[in-house]
């Protein structure tokens, strides 16, 4: 269990703080990061506690000099990496983690944070429905690549997931929406969020054995016209604080494979539980990735 006095108030200083040992001399790569988003928060929370790299990785070039520059400004000593990846070409994938796995020693936290919402349907270069490419299979392929190379001795992995994951699950005879309305994006979004909680799951119980932990995490409202409305600065630090708990705090390792809100481990009991939790609903979604990416990881 996280401290119990954390919840939705906790700032990501406050936890970055409590927690600044075990972000020391850490290497963390995030992905999706860009100017005014969470993960590039997330960074500065953590960029003051003496990490040893922090790799900040996105599919824009100035996206990733604008995040380095404010990471900069903040933290002068922080040691910053660019990766330029597109999380939606497999091809793309590959080649970055290839490029990590040859030129770092070892990648102690990864947090795949990026995410999209494509409200027309449209394919990624590979064939694939673009929201689900996205926010899942590039970071499925991804992260086994990594836990081949940088990752191999283990590590953290962070997969952010949203409360749209209660209202329904994978596609299984569709994920691409070939037949399947497709809504504004909404079903491709939440079964992409779905397969967040589940990646995070099959994670744990497939390598948790040699040092793999991973956690998926809501961070809460982002960036809607409400958001716009509060303190941002304030409000920014509130919805990274879990992300630093689900990253570094070691209280929740006896929870691996679990879902966080608020900065705790909270179990899935709703009727979201027959589709978001057990062994047949992340061995399905570990074969259905493999088969669309095209490579199998055990």
């Amino acid at each position: 269990m996280s401290n119990t006095s954390w919840n939705d108030t906790t700032t990501s200083d406050e936890v970055a703080e409590t927690l600044s040992s075990h972000i020391n001399g850490k290497t963390i790569l995030v992905t999706g990061v860009s100017p005014e988003g969470i993960g590039l928060e997330f960074c500065r929370a953590i960029a003051s506690h003496s990490p040893a790299l922090i790799i900040l990785a996105s599919r824009n070039p100035s996206k990733i000099a604008e995040s380095q520059t404010y990471l900069s400004t903040h933290c002068p000593s922080v040691n910053v990496k660019p990766l330029v990846v597109d999380l939606s070409s497999l091809s793309s994938v590959r080649s970055a983690a290839a490029e990590i796995n040859n030129s770092v020693e070892k990648v102690d936290v990864l947090v795949n944070n990026a995410g999209i919402h494509s409200q027309t349907l449209t394919r990624s270069k590979d064939g694939n429905e673009m929201t689900f490419a996205t926010n899942h299979l590039g970071h499925f392929l991804f992260t086994n690549l990594l836990l081949k190379g940088a990752m191999k001795s283990g590590g953290r992995v962070v997969n952010l997931t949203s409360l749209s994951f209660i209202v329904g699950g994978v596609i299984w005879e569709d994920p691409n929406f070939l037949n399947t309305p497709f809504e504004d994006g909404w079903p491709a979004y939440i079964q992409s969020k779905t397969a967040s909680v589940l990646f995070s799951t099959a994670l744990a119980e497939k390598f948790g054995s040699r040092g793999v932990y991973s956690y998926s995490l809501h961070p809460g409202i982002i960036r809607t016209p409400m958001a716009y409305n509060l303190d941002l600065d304030s409000f920014a630090t509130r919805s990274t604080a879990t992300h630093v708990v689900a990253a570094f705090d070691p209280a929740i390792e006896p929870q691996n494979g679990g879902y966080l809100i608020d900065c705790q481990i909270s179990p899935i009991m709703g009727k979201e539980a027959a589709w978001a939790t057990g062994r047949e609903n992340w061995e399905r979604l570990w074969k259905l990735s493999e088969d669309l990416v095209g490579e199998e990881f055990s």
